[in-house]
């Protein structure tokens, strides 16, 4: 779940971005997991699901051992860099790296924590 405000728009080349709608400080939480609002589904459970369903959870959710995770907020419009602006920390969080300026997009390194990356990591632009 995102922390800060943002806003959703147009990013060249990749689709919808994640964007600043204030400065943030290097150092800030901008997106942590919250359990109860945010979703995750075990493995076993997707073959409850039908294809539309399946095509969603691999483009919106990461894996970490047996569970699929996705934020429920536009936090799942945050678009992949190998030079991000953001970093994660010891608990999970994704902070900022640098100072973030207004219109900037948010950028992280899905590599960090989704290990199903090298499934798709050619895709990425």
């Amino acid at each position: 779940m995102l922390t800060i405000e943002v806003y959703i728009k147009e990013s060249e080349g990749k689709g919808l971005g994640v964007f600043a709608k204030n400065f943030i400080p290097k150092g800030t939480i901008i997106c942590q997991f919250v359990e109860g609002f945010d979703t995750k589904v075990h493995v076993k459970n997707l073959d409850k699901l039908n294809d539309i369903q399946k095509k969603f959870i691999d483009k919106y959710f990461w894996r970490e051992d047996d569970y699929y995770y996705s934020s429920c907020d536009h936090a799942i419009f945050i678009n992949h860099s190998y030079t991000p602006n953001t970093i994660l920390d010891d608990d999970g969080n994704v902070v900022a790296n640098f100072d973030i300026n207004v219109d900037e997009e948010i950028l992280e390194n899905y590599n960090w924590y989704d290990l199903d990356f090298d499934s798709y990591k050619n895709e990425l632009i």
